[in-house]
């Protein structure tokens, strides 16, 4: 498939800054769409990632200690194994953002005493 700029002033500034850059117009291209669709993902993701929190409870009523694949704020697939939920979410979506994530309760937090002051007493570790 050929892809063509149609925007006179775009094109231009492609090709300064190929020419800026010593490298063929569709080599800086495709670094900018490359570039460009990253963010896009980052963008996708972090929005699915909210979701996910909004969802937590919903999430481990439902799907408790499994993976969820998350696309448009849906849970589009689930799976103990996660990598043949990544299988099937590649098959499904190809290289769309899909957020894939374990739904767990919280485990118990360990905490370690690097030793500091409680109640004007002091603790050396």
């Amino acid at each position: 498939m050929a892809i063509a700029l149609h925007e006179p002033r775009l094109t231009q500034r492609v090709e300064q800054w190929a020419h800026e850059m010593q490298q063929p117009v569709e080599q800086v291209l495709e670094q900018a769409v490359s570039a460009y669709l990253d963010g896009l993902e980052r963008e996708a993701i972090v929005v699915e990632t909210d979701r996910f929190w909004r969802l937590r409870e919903e999430l481990i009523a439902a799907y408790p200690n499994e993976y969820v694949a998350l696309h448009d704020g849906e849970v589009v697939d689930h799976d103990l194994d996660v990598s043949e939920l990544e299988r099937r979410i590649r098959i499904h979506f190809g290289a769309l953002p899909v957020l894939i994530a374990p739904v767990q309760s919280p485990p118990p937090r360990e905490l370690n005493w690097l030793g500091g002051e409680i109640l004007g007493t002091r603790i050396e570790a």
